[in-house]
């Protein structure tokens, strides 16, 4: 009987002491509190890691736990240059050692001060020693544009808004400007151009300065669009508007401002060519665009070129031609190589003639008239060539008016045009 059980009594002996000698581990567990010993950032592109330590408010041989943890998560968050934060711990050396991977924001803009009494470059100083993750770019968040604003407006005694705003094509910056919103220009005068008359720039800007928002920004938009044009079609192409300052009007509410000028060297027209999809008709696009090879390269004769190739080619039934223009200043050589970049497109064709409103006499005399014939080359501007020559021949009495209507079908790329008269008598017809 002994020998009988006492395997089984030996294998239960066996189980306890193991399950003795397992009993303190299980009881064992990671305190939910430790000292921090370790603190990483991971996945910081463009911001300073120390930075990125500072704002999340840890610091090594601290106390860390997961609220510990969660609470620096949402400070970073909370700044404003992140899309999103996330971390992880591990026990190490009788403490946490913590990793946070950061995403940052990925649109971040420059600086634009304007209507204030101070410069960029000192925005930038205020934003620096108030925010240690600021490098130059701001996110356009309102958090941290709020907080900019805040920073800026204590330092110099004035309210400050801060916003994000076009500033061209594609481009876009946190202006910083009054609450109260930007000054107007009152007048604007000029010198030290021996090019242009300072009275006609200031009769030019009269006309279309007068009365929009004062910004740096905005009055070089305006002598851009305005003034520059004025020097380059006489060559001036690195004509510059060094120094531009401004004070109170006297009498009226907004500002003065003065712009001093300086002319540059004149350049020369240098090669003028041909790009883009008819390149390889070089020569013929030249001759459309026949431009006068004068002593000097002028803007305006460049533009009109432009104009004249897009008028020949939709006259030859490319009605989808663009046609831009680029250049290359060349200091050196003080010349300026120029050319057209044109892309024709495909050839519209002409359908069927509709003329409405005419008797049967009259609507076989328009359609004598009209040339262009099925599936030939759609010109752009027949239509109302057509219009112009009917009304010039007089060819109807009581005559009130010649509509033409073209139905372009871009699939097909073909053209049916409907003449609309209004009642009149036709062709060979008179009242009695």
């Amino acid at each position: 009987m002994q020998c009988r059980f006492a395997p089984i009594v030996i294998a239960g002996l066996i189980s306890a002491v193991a399950l003795s000698a397992q009993a303190p581990a299980s009881r064992i567990r990671t305190p939910s509190v430790m000292p921090i010993t370790a603190i990483t950032i991971a996945g910081n592109k463009t911001l300073n890691t120390n930075a990125i330590l500072a704002a999340s408010g840890l610091k090594v041989n601290e106390n860390g736990s997961a609220a510990v943890f969660d609470a620096a998560r949402d400070r970073l968050l909370d700044t404003g240059y992140f899309d999103q934060v996330s971390y992880s711990f591990r026990q190490q050396d009788l403490g946490f050692a913590v990793t946070f991977n950061v995403t940052e924001m990925k649109q971040v803009f420059p600086i634009l001060v304007e209507g204030l009494p101070i410069t960029a470059d000192r925005v930038k100083e205020i934003l620096k020693e108030k925010d240690p993750l600021f490098n130059g770019l701001l996110p356009g968040t309102k958090q941290v544009t709020d907080r900019a604003a805040a920073a800026v407006e204590q330092a110099i005694g004035l309210r400050v808004r801060a916003r994000v705003i076009p500033t061209g094509a594609d481009r876009y910056e946190v202006q910083f400007a009054p609450v109260e919103g930007l000054p107007v220009i009152a007048d604007v005068t000029f010198e030290g151009s021996t090019i242009v008359k300072a009275s006609e720039l200031h009769e030019l800007m009269i006309q279309n300065g007068i009365g929009q928002v004062f910004s740096d920004s905005n009055i070089r938009t305006l002598l851009d669009r305005y003034v520059r044009p004025l020097f380059e079609k006489q060559g001036y192409m690195r004509v510059s508007f060094p120094t531009i300052t401004s004070k109170p009007a006297v009498g009226v509410k907004g500002l003065d401002v003065h712009v001093v000028i300086s002319d540059g060297p004149r350049f020369q027209l240098g090669t003028l060519s041909v790009r883009g999809p008819a390149a390889n008709d070089s020569k013929r696009i030249l001759r459309m665009a026949n431009v006068p090879r004068g002593d000097f390269a002028n803007g305006d004769d460049l533009a009109q070129g432009a104009t004249r190739i897009r008028d020949v080619l939709r006259g030859e039934g490319f009605l989808d031609v663009t046609v831009t223009t680029g250049q290359n200043i060349d200091d050196s050589s003080k010349t300026v190589d120029a050319w057209f970049d044109v892309n024709p497109g495909e050839v519209y064709t002409f359908g069927h003639l509709e003329v409405l409103g005419l008797g049967l006499d009259g609507e076989a005399a328009i359609r004598k008239l009209w040339s262009v014939k099925p599936g030939d080359p759609f010109p752009g501007g027949y239509p109302d060539y057509f219009v112009s020559t009917v009304k010039q021949q007089g060819l109807f009495d009581n005559l009130n008016s010649i509509t033409a209507i073209p139905s372009i079908n871009r699939q097909t790329r073909v053209v049916d045009v409907s003449l609309h008269f209004s009642s009149g008598p036709a062709l060979g017809e008179r009242p009695h």
